[in-house]
């Protein structure tokens, strides 16, 4: 694997932290539960399988944990309000974050303050690769993704998929944004520029995750360096 492009110019932190979604040790569930809001047992409730709403819960309290060791507060004392395009943030605070899960895998990604999107994507995730790729990608983006050899193409896949989403998330478009109105730039094996949309310009950063089997990348509206953060133990004495 080529080594991760360098970024010039930083100016800012992303702290992005991967976690498991299934494991108790990660984070008891009890407690995860104890801190969430009404509106989001709600919508734990609403998920037909428990796998999904044990996944939920335990996505939505390592986020209120993660952001609360950073801001030093109580994670049930936080409060989320949601822009106008559906994007949450923090009342009454400007730190930026992002969370994204694939099956049984979770990143947050935390900043220092503006807009931040990151998306993570399993390497056993079985799609069309080659259908979406003529759906959602730039013939330069399909020539990049079969210069691969067949084997590694579906890491090549994901990786142009996950830098797509997290800068339709950077801005709270989502599929607003159609995929192929983003088009990547290349070096070294990974996605590390997006050359359209040019307004507002994104900074783009693909990260490997080394033990789970995932892609993952981050985009922000301001130049920013990558730290991979340690989830830690998250228990009933942290607070």
């Amino acid at each position: 694997m080529s080594a991760l492009p360098e970024v010039s110019g930083t100016t800012a932190t992303i702290e992005v932290t991967p976690f498991s979604l299934d494991e108790e040790a990660v984070l008891p569930l009890a407690l995860a539960r104890s801190w969430l809001s009404e509106t989001e047992l709600a919508r734990a409730a609403s998920f037909r399988f428990e796998i999904h709403r044990d996944r939920f819960v335990r996505g939505r309290g390592m986020m209120r944990a993660l952001l609360a060791r950073r801001l030093g507060i109580d994670p049930a004392s936080l409060e989320f309000s949601l822009g106008d395009k559906g994007k949450p943030s923090l009342v009454g605070d400007p730190t930026g974050f992002n969370l994204s899960h694939s099956e049984g895998t979770a990143v947050l990604a935390i900043g220092g303050g503006g807009a931040i999107g990151v998306d993570v994507e399993g390497y056993d995730r079985r799609v069309d690769h080659a259908g979406l790729a003529r759906r959602c990608f730039r013939d330069s983006e399909i020539a990049w993704m079969e210069s691969f050899a067949p084997a590694e193409r579906h890491l090549a896949f994901f990786r142009i998929w996950t830098a797509k989403e997290a800068r339709m998330k950077a801005s709270g478009e989502g599929f607003h944004l159609s995929p192929q109105r983003i088009e990547l730039a290349f070096a070294e094996g990974y996605p590390v520029r997006c050359f359209e949309p040019a307004e507002p310009a994104a900074i783009l950063r693909s990260i490997p995750l080394p033990g789970y089997g995932a892609v993952c990348a981050v985009v922000a509206f301001a130049p920013f360096e990558v730290r991979l953060g340690d989830p830690g133990v998250v228990g009933a004495g942290s607070w």
